[in-house]
């Protein structure tokens, strides 16, 4: 039985949120980023940036205009990369 003379019990503190250090264990500092490794953050992003630009749009450096080379002179016998530069000869095999 309980006493009714007997003072009421203090509420339970609240319950601390998860991944929160125990109340017992002091805050751990975090390491501050250098200032060498955010530069080198920014470089790397910046180049990661460049290259993604020159793929989107298609740009070779340092590679002349081709041109087109019509479908006369590429169908031509012995001409350019003819069907007969492709498959004639001694191929291996069995």
């Amino acid at each position: 039985m309980t006493d009714p003379a007997a003072p009421p019990t203090p509420p339970a503190p609240p319950a601390p949120p998860p991944g929160a250090p125990a109340a017992d264990l002091p805050p751990v500092p975090r390491p501050r980023l250098s200032r060498m490794a955010i530069v080198v953050g920014v470089f790397a992003g910046a180049i990661v940036t460049g290259y993604a630009a020159l793929a989107y749009t298609d740009f070779e450096p340092g590679s002349p205009q081709r041109d087109e080379i019509p479908a006369s002179v590429r169908s031509s016998p012995g001409g350019y990369r003819s069907f007969h530069f492709w498959h004639s000869g001694y191929h291996g095999g069995k």
